[in-house]
């Protein structure tokens, strides 16, 4: 009797166990078919273009405010712009470099996922959508992996001449002095010399003009797919959502091919809507003179500049 108590107690607590076990190994199979379902979610091509119309209308968005920053070079002088990137450049770091952090992230993945559509696409019977195309879009469309690698490498050029500087490490000592407004005293980087000199450099101005076109070529397809791939757009919508994706295309490539073309236009003819000429000159006059920093003389423009400090001419 005793033996069979204890052989029983051991059998209940072998069936405890078991059932714990099972359990458990319920849990293990339900947790791993949810992550199968994850994966296969994740893996989908749906969820793809839904990732890839979220980063692009960021990288989108992030070209209008660039845009904008960078038409400050016309407004009469250094002041502007010169101040507009100081403020930028003295956000706090954690919001500076997580805007730079985030804005990264969202170049790869956006890209990782265009190249994985790709291969999946290659592997699989093309799909068409819907509705017609015009001769533009279809041409867009069927151009866009080589407009998406286009503009990776210049964004990997633009970052090396205009952000870190290491094309022309000249650019890194061009200072200005302003005299108004809340930096008044301050010295700060001449964004506006450093932005002329790089593109008096006709190969660079032709090169960032080439890139443009393939940006403003890219948003055409971009801008009317990302509305597509999140379920926003349809055949009554079809034309206008054309339209709206053409038109910001050519504000986005115009906006950002002034500068350019107004550098050529100074270096080449008599219009100087920015001072290219006069820039270029008493950069090279310090350059030969070894003065460091480089103050270039803004006084010819009798706008919200000084002349350059005594202790510069030195």
């Amino acid at each position: 009797m005793k033996e069979f108590l204890t052989i029983d107690k051991i059998s209940v607590e072998m069936l405890v166990i078991l059932s714990i076990y099972i359990l458990d190994l319920q849990n293990v199979v339900s947790h791993l078919k949810n992550m199968s379902y994850i994966s296969k979610t994740l893996s989908s091509s749906l969820v793809k273009k839904y990732v890839m119309a979220i980063t692009g209308f960021a990288l989108a968005s992030f070209l209008l405010i660039h845009m904008l920053g960078n038409l400050q070079t016309f407004e009469g002088g250094p002041h502007a712009i010169n101040a507009y990137a100081h403020t930028l450049q003295t956000l706090p770091w954690e919001v500076l470099w997580g805007f730079r952090i985030g804005l990264g992230l969202c170049f790869v993945i956006h890209f990782a996922m265009a190249y994985l559509l790709v291969l999946e696409n290659k592997k699989s019977r093309p799909q068409t959508y819907a509705v017609k195309k015009t001769l533009a879009a279809s041409a867009a469309a069927k151009t866009m992996i080589y407009t998406g690698s286009l503009i990776l490498v210049f964004a990997v050029f633009h970052i090396l001449h205009y952000t870190v500087l290491a094309l022309n490490p000249d650019f890194k000592i061009l200072d200005w002095v302003c005299n108004a407004g809340m930096y008044e005293g301050k010295t700060l980087h001449d964004v506006y010399a450093m932005m002329i000199l790089g593109f008096s450099n006709t190969w660079v101005s032709v090169a960032y003009l080439v890139a443009l076109f393939a940006i403003g070529f890219h948003l055409v397809h971009a801008v009317s797919s990302m509305f597509q791939s999140i379920g926003l757009r349809n055949e009554t919508v079809r034309y206008n959502l054309n339209k709206i994706a053409a038109i910001y295309a050519v504000v986005i490539f115009g906006g950002f091919a002034l500068n350019p073309l107004a550098a050529l236009a100074g270096k080449y003819t008599p219009c100087q809507a920015l001072p290219v000429k006069e820039v270029v000159k008493q950069y090279e006059a310090a350059k030969a003179a070894n003065k460091d920093p480089i103050f270039i003389d803004y006084s010819f423009l009798n706008k919200k500049c000084e002349k350059a400090p005594t202790s510069a001419a030195k």
